[in-house]
C-alpha cells in the first residue's frame, strides 16, 4: 500500500538526492541528462516495437498521432523511474565529471561549459533523429 508517509519519504529522498547532485555542478546535470537520454531512447524503442507494435504502414498523420501516444506512455514511465534515475545520476556523477574533463581537454574546448553544451546538443540531435526516423519509417 502506498501511504502518505511513504510518498513524503520518497519526495524528501528525491529532494536530497537532487541537492547532492547539484554539488557536482554541470557534471551532475550532465549525468542526469545522459541517463534521461538513455531512458527516453530505450523506452521509446521498447514501447514502439514491443509494448504496442505498429500495424505497418499507417500514413503521416497516423504515425505522428502514434508517436504522441507512445511519447505519453514514455513520459508517464519517466515519472515512475525518476527516483531511480536521480540515484543513478548521483552514483555516476564522479565518473561523468572525470569524463567531462577528459572530453574538454581531448577536443580542445575552451571550457567545460562549452564541452557540456556540445554533449547536450549531441544527445538532443540523436534523440530527434531517432524519433523522426522511426516515426517516418512507419508513415
Amino acid at each position: 500500500m502506498f501511504t502518505h508517509s511513504k510518498s513524503l519519504f520518497l519526495f524528501v529522498w528525491l529532494d536530497s538526492t537532487l541537492k547532492r547532485l547539484k554539488r557536482y555542478g554541470i557534471s551532475g546535470i550532465l549525468s542526469y541528462g545522459l541517463l534521461n537520454t538513455a531512458y527516453y531512447l530505450t523506452t521509446f524503442l521498447l514501447v514502439w516495437f514491443y509494448v504496442a507494435p505498429p500495424p505497418g504502414r499507417m500514413g503521416y498523420l497516423a504515425a505522428v498521432e502514434r508517436f504522441l501516444k507512445v511519447m505519453a506512455m514514455v513520459w508517464a514511465g519517466s515519472q515512475v523511474t525518476k527516483l531511480i534515475r536521480a540515484g543513478g545520476a548521483l552514483a555516476l556523477a564522479p565518473f561523468v565529471d572525470r569524463g567531462l574533463s577528459w572530453f574538454t581537454i581531448k577536443f580542445k574546448f575552451e571550457s567545460q561549459w562549452k564541452a557540456f553544451m556540445a554533449i547536450v546538443g549531441f544527445c538532443f540531435g540523436v534523440a530527434i533523429l531517432l524519433f523522426l526516423m522511426v516515426t517516418m519509417l512507419w508513415a
